[in-house]
């Protein structure tokens, strides 16, 4: 994994053996108050074996994203109201490949 540092992309350095990483978009990152950041990222092509488990966990699509938790209007909120509208524009806006 590599993580974008000072316009540049960076290695995840890996804490020891069994060890796991927890990224965070820009959605929670904006409804949480910038408490805890986003970073834009991507995998890097490895001469090893690995195993990379992708999840992503979401409010239910009714779920009010307007505001962050103190009622600040966050930047999806400039444009929706609920996350099923934001998480359909989002989806079609990325692309997902498969190897």
């Amino acid at each position: 994994l590599e993580v974008l540092y000072k316009n540049q992309y960076r290695a995840v350095p890996v804490t020891g053996e069994n060890s796991f990483i927890v990224n965070i978009g820009k959605l929670v990152d904006d409804l949480i108050d910038n408490q805890v950041p986003s970073v834009r990222h991507r995998v890097a092509e490895v001469d090893f074996d690995r195993y990379s488990v992708t999840y992503f966990l979401g409010p239910q699509f009714d779920a009010d994203i307007s505001r962050s938790m103190t009622g600040v209007l966050t930047d999806a909120g400039q444009k929706y109201t609920i996350f099923g509208e934001w998480i359909k524009d989002y989806l079609g806006a990325i692309e997902l490949f498969y190897y």
